[in-house]
């Protein structure tokens, strides 16, 4: 049984493929994020220890892209940090990791999430190091092959559930009614402002490329000898020369002041005109198949992170605890078969703690495509109505990095205005595998 603690926790919107997020690289989406969760979660940046965030498209963002968000949320040097990918589950691998580390006792308060620019996704030249003898060379699009490209059955993974839906029996009206629900009721959320708590609104620089308006530069973290090294000696007593002392006011992403800037509130990919019938004209993505660009997710940008804490810990500094972290679970199956995995993950926590799925109160699945979400209410017994009560990725969109730890902040979201109880966030990944997180709220 974990002791880890949600102390706080804060999202982006999430951004369209070239929409008014695409000027931001992953990392200052991460850094957004960490920032205000830091922020709501009342606590000093400079007793932040470690941080773990999940990215996918990793090539071109630079050395331990984690790393690179902390600094840019204006924490310091003595925080350290790794990126973690897992896939779509990179977030919630995230929080898992952040947990275990805590409950070893490791740390006693991290921050844990994830990020992801697919907007800013290269092209990549493989072979051109050496050069080429003879013939064309091509250009490889990184966010398919290092994101949605299954290495084992080379294919796309829409293909791959196109194929499994129809084995499945998982029919194009099904698929289609859960994606207008999935629309209908994140626009739902964001009229009832159900999203307050979770997401920060951005001001995009319009002039000022890759930057964040914003009223106040984040407070900033002091370095610290780790917690659990003895009386300060030599090893510690250095300061670094001016020339690599970090000038934070022009590393950081952030500016302030009356700059030109456009405004994000809402995750722009939900459609408050969604109808049925729009969604029954959509092609399949493959012949005979069910899978449209209108019950799938789209290509996205955004981040989301948690502030986590040992619970003795919080108590002792008079930090009040959001939830639980309660346990993780992960399984791993055939590789197209994704479909399966949120459930058997969701299970496999349910079996480990005796519950049954109508002790758990929350449900949020992540919608890698309406079929898996359907799948997953279906072989778990539960009606699909209780799924996602939010929407979900069909509408809000699905950055790979970052989804998994969208899902556990929705959860604690949920549980919250409910008044308590448990919830289960379980999401799929490509190479087939799955996970879960089990969370309470008192």
């Amino acid at each position: 049984m974990s002791s880890t603690v949600v102390l706080g926790y804060a999202r982006t919107p999430f951004g369209k493929l070239g929409g008014a997020l695409a000027p931001l690289p992953a990392t200052t989406l991460g850094a957004v994020a960490l920032a205000k969760a830091i922020e709501r979660a009342g606590v000093d940046p400079s007793d932040v220890e470690h941080v773990v965030l999940g990215q996918v498209l990793q090539a071109g963002a630079g050395q331990n892209p984690a790393r690179q968000a902390l600094f840019k949320a204006g924490l310091a040097k003595t925080v350290t940090a790794e990126t973690v990918n897992k896939v779509c589950a990179s977030g919630m691998l995230a929080v898992a990791s952040a947990m275990r580390l805590i409950d070893a006792g490791a740390f006693r308060l991290a921050a844990a999430g994830g990020m992801e620019s697919m907007s800013n996704a290269p092209y990549l030249l493989k072979e051109a190091r050496f050069g080429y003898r003879f013939g064309d060379g091509a250009l490889v699009d990184a966010m398919i092959y290092d994101g949605l490209w299954d290495q084992y059955f080379p294919m796309t993974m829409s293909t791959q559930g196109a194929i499994v839906a129809n084995e499945l029996k998982v029919s194009r009206e099904e698929q289609d009614r859960f994606a207008y629900e999935s629309h209908r009721r994140a626009h739902a959320a964001h009229e009832a402002g159900n999203f307050a708590d979770e997401i920060v609104p951005l001001r995009v620089a319009t002039k000022a490329k890759g930057k964040v308006v914003v009223d106040a530069l984040p407070r900033r973290g002091e370095a610290r000898v780790p917690a659990t090294v003895g009386a300060r000696n030599a090893v510690w007593d250095h300061e670094p020369s001016p020339r690599f002392t970090l000038d934070y006011e022009r590393y950081a992403p952030f500016v302030t002041g009356d700059v030109p800037n456009t405004l994000v509130e809402r995750d722009e990919a939900v459609r408050p005109d969604a109808s049925l019938e729009a969604l029954a004209k959509l092609k399949p993505l493959e012949a005979e198949g069910t899978v449209t660009a209108g019950n799938a997710p789209g290509v996205n940008d955004g981040a989301a992170a948690l502030i986590l804490a040992d619970a003795r810990y919080a108590k002792e500094r008079g930090h009040e605890p959001l939830a639980t972290i309660v346990d993780h679970a992960t399984v791993a199956w055939d590789s197209p078969y994704i479909a399966l995995t949120p459930a058997m993950a969701a299970q496999k926590l349910m079996d480990a703690h005796g519950l049954g799925v109508n002790d758990v109160h929350v449900w949020e699945v992540n919608e890698a495509f309406a079929s898996v979400a359907l799948s997953s209410a279906r072989n778990l017994g539960i009606d699909v109505e209780r799924i996602n009560r939010y929407g979900g990725a069909v509408a809000m969109g699905h950055p790979i990095g970052a989804s998994g730890a969208r899902l556990t902040a929705t959860v604690v979201n949920q549980l919250r205005k409910r008044g308590g109880g448990l919830g289960i966030a379980a999401i799929c990944s490509g190479g087939g595998q799955g996970d879960a997180l089990l969370i309470r709220v008192e």
